[in-house]
């Protein structure tokens, strides 16, 4: 099966039900030939993630995330580190989004890191100490349900085209 346009009105049209409905969704983008690379970003309104598509580029992949993820927010201290142990269990893979941009430069990003053990939970939020960020288990993103949607990033004649990823 392939993905949807992005520009495509039921995907825009889910997205703004769930931000409306919700108040925020998780997006995933994977940018296409660029050796992995992907952010993770969250929008709590339909202009801000308007906005952000029409700076893809053609063949990008947005995952958007319908139902809250990474639920814990807060700073990080010892008791946020606590309670990050207490939500996802040991061997279950984690996901932590900061909620505050890092700027070097005219770059701007989100910071985000992920693992699979309470060390390595405990050993990444301790390198974040002090910033604010979002945490929890990893969001399910291989597959489009009911509140999981994918698309991508048309090209340029508007036609849709897998990535390399």
């Amino acid at each position: 099966m392939g993905y949807p346009s992005a520009t495509d009105a039921a995907f825009f049209d889910t997205v703004a039900g769930w931000i409306a409905g919700r108040g925020e969704v998780l997006v995933l983008i994977r940018y296409s030939h660029k050796a992995g690379s992907k952010d993770y970003e969250f929008f709590q309104s339909v202009d801000a993630f308007r906005d952000r598509l029409r700076h893809l580029s053609p063949r990008d992949c947005v995952t958007v995330f319908g139902r809250r993820q990474v639920p814990l927010r807060g700073r990080i201290d010892d008791d946020f580190i606590r309670r990050a142990e207490a939500l996802v269990p040991e061997g279950t893979e984690f996901l932590i989004v900061g909620l505050e941009p890092v700027q070097y430069g005219n770059l701007t990003w989100y910071r985000y890191t992920a693992g699979e053990t309470h060390a390595e939970l405990r050993e990444s939020l301790a390198e974040m100490r002090g910033e604010l960020v979002a945490v929890g288990p990893y969001p399910p993103w291989l597959e489009n349900v009911d509140d999981v949607i994918s698309a991508l990033i048309p090209n340029d004649d508007g036609s849709v085209s897998p990535g390399v990823y």
